[in-house]
């Protein structure tokens, strides 16, 4: 009897894993902090006002990254590096994925409805899960359609701007820019390449395959233009980061030491160095690719809240921001390690 009680229990526990796998949480601090950093920007330092708008950001992580998975699932099947996505192997139902990300939905809405409804702020945030639909519906079928999730996470910052005022601020746009060049990078240079082999196998055109990457064996030949466009990416993305410190939102300095300047420019060096990682990294490494990924994602994050560090210390304190920062260091390691172990690499 005691042992059927275990088993059940542990059954149950693994169950719980695979949903957890699912909504993927090593991942879902970007998207979770973008419509807190819009409202931020904009003047907001309530710490209610900022949980609700954390929990809107999470749940919009996990509808867009559950939908992906639900509209993906019969090609998802046919690779072998994510055939054991809970949806693919069936552990998961894809009636109850669906069920899943239409509730982070409802959800999203209802609490913007409830706690910050204006027509603008509203409508935003509608258009925002309407371009993360379109994205997961049609990105295996139109190429560039990372612009269109990059315009999702640009809206969502600054839904979370609407929601503190219908004026929106300049940092709270330049914010925004930010994670929608993110988004554009990662998703359309950094995931679509390790997926170069099979996507082209299976005709599926995303952007590195339309500038002509393609594998010769164990290789990626990348033609000029494309890692051209990769380095613009990446070099847009650095420059529209450090606008808030050019334009005078933020300062360079922090007590007088120009540590938020030198940790940017240390920042942007490792994200230059990972995507060189990236970019040159073979087939037959793909773990070692996806380790630059990972660690490129990672410090992606960090952008933000280091660009914001005198204007977060200013209106928010010292201990907070410390620790705040430290969340975001330490919560994507720790979801990786206790899903997938030493390795620290996804289902990706």
């Amino acid at each position: 009897m005691m042992l059927s009680i275990l088993n059940k229990g542990f059954e149950i526990v693994g169950y719980i894993r695979e949903y957890i796998k699912l909504i993927r949480p090593y991942g879902m601090l970007f998207l979770g902090f973008t419509p807190v950093f819009g409202a931020l920007c904009n003047g907001e330092f309530d710490a209610f006002h900022l949980s609700l708008l954390l929990i809107i950001g999470l749940l919009g992580h996990i509808f867009v990254f559950v939908q992906n998975d639900y509209y993906d699932m019969e090609i998802d099947r046919q690779s072998k590096y994510v055939v054991q996505r809970p949806l693919t192997t069936g552990v998961i139902s894809r009636s109850n994925a669906f069920i899943l990300f239409l509730c982070s939905f409802c959800v999203s809405m209802m609490l913007a409805a409830v706690f910050f409804f204006s027509v603008r702020s509203f409508v935003v945030l509608l258009v925002s899960f309407l371009l993360m639909t379109l994205y997961n519906r049609y990105s295996k079928r139109i190429p560039g359609m990372e612009y269109v999730l990059g315009a999702a996470v640009l809206m969502y910052g600054l839904f979370g701007a609407l929601t503190v005022s219908d004026e929106i601020s300049t940092l709270a746009i330049i914010i925004s820019c930010v994670g929608f060049m993110q988004w554009v990078f990662s998703v359309g240079v950094s995931a679509n390449l390790k997926d170069v082999e099979f996507d082209t196998k299976l005709g599926i055109r995303t952007t590195p395959v339309l500038f002509g990457v393609h594998a010769i064996g164990n290789q990626l030949k990348k033609p000029v233009r494309f890692i051209m466009y990769t380095y613009a990416i990446k070099g847009i993305h650095l420059l529209v980061a450090m606008l808030p410190f050019i334009l005078g939102y933020t300062s360079i300095l922090l007590n007088g030491y120009p540590i938020p300047l030198i940790g940017f420019f240390i920042l942007a060096c490792i994200l230059l160095f990972t995507t060189r990682g990236i970019l040159t990294t073979s087939l037959e490494e793909r773990n070692l690719m996806l380790r630059y990924e990972g660690v490129h994602e990672g410090l992606a994050l960090l952008l933000i809240p280091l660009v914001l560090l005198s204007y977060l210390v200013e209106h928010v304190g010292v201990l907070p921001t410390f620790c705040f920062m430290l969340f975001l260091i330490f919560w994507p390691l720790l979801s990786l390690r206790l899903l997938f172990g030493k390795t620290l690499i996804p289902l990706e």
